[in-house]
């Protein structure tokens, strides 16, 4: 009788301590950020007022937030900028009436965009970012 205890001791006092320490790993990893490097050939350099380039072919934009006014835009760009290593712009969407913070430079690969997109949801702020395909 003695040994059956002491296993269920032992077996509880092991599970105690292995799930004490999980959360410690969970939130240091939460904190490791990676980026890759996107190749060269395939960014589109956007102007700063926002403007979609006048190319003929389809590209891709990062997009990580949008508002019905331009002033909740400015402060979600602003409060972004010491968050992420990326340029940020605001656009005006005259379809949607929204105003669409997106990251630059925009893409003409799909998975150029999505390592992007992968890399920002790591973040929990921008968790839903997700990619906008601009069809000329």
């Amino acid at each position: 009788m003695k040994k059956i205890i002491s296993f269920g001791v032992l077996i509880s006092s092991l599970f105690f301590l292995s799930s004490c320490s999980t959360p410690q790993q969970t939130s240091e990893k939460e904190n490791i950020y990676i980026f890759d490097k996107q190749n060269d050939d395939q960014k589109i350099e956007v102007k700063k007022d926002g403007e979609y380039p006048a190319i003929d072919d389809t590209y891709y934009v990062v997009q990580i937030g949008a508002f019905t006014t331009k002033s909740r835009a400015e402060n979600f760009a602003e409060n972004c900028k010491s968050k992420i290593n990326r340029e940020i712009i605001i656009t005006y969407s005259e379809d949607n009436n929204l105003y669409l913070v997106q990251i630059t430079p925009f893409y003409r690969s799909r998975q150029e965009a999505e390592l992007v997109r992968d890399e920002l949801k790591v973040i929990p702020e921008f968790n839903d970012a997700w990619i906008v395909t601009v069809n000329k």
